[in-house]
């Protein structure tokens, strides 16, 4: 158990220092933290699957700076901005609008690139709302950081309306507020339309109704003094903004009631209740194992084959791990590895086996990191760029920004004519393990079991930790 715990920090470990630096920092360091929220919105797990209309422009976004997208997920909408100002995210995206109320305390915003109106939300057996004067006598529930919190004399202060409006607990999502609305706690809520829209798809028992007010903006966050981020954000957006991506993805996640409904059928949640694939039993018989962690396998088996048992490459490989019948029969496997059992069990002891060429005294992170990649290219290629590493004046014992630097190179020929086992697509092996890595640091999150150094904002009892225990879990 300890292993495991061990493992799962170190590989989970991401820079959570404070970090203000603008856009040349960023791209120095390869990576643009956005901080954003769990939801149907926002980001969420689907079927293995990272997808979220935010997360999807973000993704956009850092693939035009040429840099590695990692999420920051806040635990209460609240959270959002403070981590933004304290350097523990470089953008914030969560359909946000400018705060005019008070102080921004160092924060800007972007162009627009969404507005909302307001749209009052029912249980669906309520369908007598259809004009403003319906609302008297009724409660509204809502987050006190909402605009219509703010601005809840408007409607209070209509001649001849008895309206209340009272406040939802603090860090409740518009998703638990309407569900509360559907099971009749709640009498009333009110939320942005395309959130309306998207709820009275997933949840038969509500209704979607009257809209309120004039259409607000929403944009992205940064820190004031990150001009050049801003700026950056700022050309992406307008070119972006209903542009065929901006549409083909906003239909997604708001318009195709089909899509939206399996969407929510399939989706994880922080809360644990949902499984990151139909094999999770399986995984961690085997990971237990084999020492791993049961996440990880998830992660590379779903960038791997899509947790489909049938898949086949063009090259022959085979399942859910994608494994060849001779590395299966290398590690003692044999039979159809079509059946789940069998070929997780021969992915795993081939993972083994590739672990066990590199030497033990490397970091956690980086001997995984160069096991899965040696899983996709092979070991020899792996080795060679790290000998290439080397020779570029790079970490050879680091693969980010070290050793896959110099994996990619192996694709040219200058390099790859001197290399022991010749030339390797390069930028497979990065994108394979950026992408398990990306993955499985989400599904440490939806699972709801994660040392507290991954999440954006470290729990008191890691202060309180025994010195002994911090020393454990030091580089």
């Amino acid at each position: 158990m300890l292993d495991r715990f061990v493992t799962q920090r170190k590989l989970t470990e991401t820079d959570r220092e404070q970090r203000t630096g603008d856009l040349p920092r960023i791209q120095r360091e390869q990576t643009l933290r956005v901080v954003t929220r769990n939801s149907a919105a926002t980001y969420f797990v689907w079927r293995g699957q990272l997808l979220g209309f935010e997360y999807e422009l973000a993704r956009r976004f850092a693939e035009q700076l040429g840099v590695r997208l990692e999420v920051v997920v806040a635990e209460s909408p609240e959270q959002i901005l403070p981590l933004l100002r304290d350097g523990r995210a470089d953008v914030a995206a969560a359909f946000l609008t400018a705060d005019n109320r008070s102080p921004n305390d160092g924060i800007v915003y972007s162009r627009p690139y969404h507005f909302a109106v307001k749209q009052v939300v029912t249980d669906a057996g309520d369908r007598s709302i259809g004009i403003l004067d319906d609302l008297d006598e009724r409660t509204f529930h809502v987050r006190r950081d909402s605009d219509y919190w703010h601005r809840r004399d408007d409607l209070q202060g209509r001649e001849g309306l008895d309206i209340t409006i009272e406040a939802v607990p603090a860090g409740e999502d518009p998703e638990t507020t309407i569900n509360k609305v559907a099971d009749g706690e709640y009498d009333l809520t009110l939320v942005d339309d395309h959130i309306a829209r998207n709820a009275a798809v997933w949840n038969d028992d509500v209704h979607a109704t009257l809209q309120l007010g004039k259409p607000a903006a929403h944009r992205w966050a940064v820190r004031a003094d990150n001009e050049q981020l801003l700026a950056a954000a700022n050309r992406f957006l307008e070119q972006a903004y209903r542009g065929e991506f901006y549409n083909v993805v906003y239909a997604k996640y708001f318009r195709d009631r089909d899509r939206i409904r399996r969407y929510r059928a399939r989706r994880v949640d922080l809360a644990g209740s949902h499984r990151l694939s139909p094999y999770d039993d399986l995984i961690k018989e085997h990971a237990e194992r084999h020492g791993f962690d049961w996440r990880l396998l998830a992660a590379q088996m779903f960038e791997e084959s899509g947790f489909n048992p049938q898949a086949r490459s063009w090259a022959g490989a085979v399942g859910l791990m994608q494994v060849m019948p001779r590395t299966a029969a290398q590690v003692g496997i044999d039979g159809d590895l079509t059946q789940p059992d069998r070929n997780i069990e021969a992915g795993v002891r081939y993972l083994d086996w590739l672990r066990e060429r590199f030497e033990e005294d490397l970091s956690v992170r980086d001997r995984t990191w160069f096991t899965l990649a040696a899983f996709n290219a092979g070991a020899g290629h792996v080795r060679d760029a790290r000998r290439l590493a080397a020779e570029l004046g790079l970490n050879p014992d680091r693969w980010f920004d070290n050793v896959e630097v110099a994996m990619r190179r192996l694709s040219e020929r200058r390099y790859f004519r001197n290399a022991r086992f010749g030339y390797v697509r390069g930028h497979e092996p990065v994108r394979y393990v950026q992408s398990i890595r990306e993955r499985y640091q989400a599904y440490i999150l939806w699972t709801n079991d994660c040392w507290p150094s991954c999440q954006p904002d470290p729990h008191p009892q890691v202060a309180e930790a025994a010195p002994r225990e911090r020393a454990l879990f030091s580089e």
